[in-house]
């Protein structure tokens, strides 16, 4: 297990926060941890990662919705997309080959030593907070867009 996803762990025990499960991905060069949980949002469970890995970088991933984009609604959900990624937020929509409407929150984790992650917990739980309140702010117009 990589140091941040050791940190992280231990700071989800020490706030006795269990609403994630732990898997570390077979076979990945950078050595990538998945912890997995969902949010809710206007009463829907969505399911969630934070991706910590021997990078400068981690993720908080959120699906969004399955088969978001069809071709009936590929124009209109493709400039929805735009837009709001246009607004240079932290939050950074996109498809994936299937059609699933993902978002990810991109944070600069730097650092080699145990000390270089002090604050790493209260810094990802702040971005799952921010991430939570975009999401009650923008879930619902998405949702008529997409339908």
């Amino acid at each position: 297990m990589n140091i941040k996803a050791k940190i992280f762990k231990k700071y989800l025990e020490e706030k006795e926060i269990t609403a994630f499960n732990v898997e570390e991905v077979p076979e990945d060069e950078q050595n990538t941890v998945m912890f997995s949980s969902n949010i809710v949002v206007e009463g829907q469970k969505l399911p969630t990662l934070v991706l910590l890995d021997d990078t400068a970088f981690s993720v908080i991933r959120v699906l969004i919705l399955n088969n978001a984009l069809t071709s009936d609604n590929e124009l209109k959900v493709m400039h929805m997309v735009n837009k709001e990624n246009l607004g240079y937020k932290p939050f950074k929509l996109y498809f994936d080959r299937n059609g699933a409407l993902l978002m990810d929150v991109c944070m600069t984790t730097p650092g080699t030593e145990e000390k270089d992650f002090d604050t790493l917990g209260d810094e990802i739980y702040a971005m799952l907070n921010l991430t939570i309140k975009f999401m009650g702010e923008k879930y619902r117009n998405w949702m008529k867009e997409i339908w």
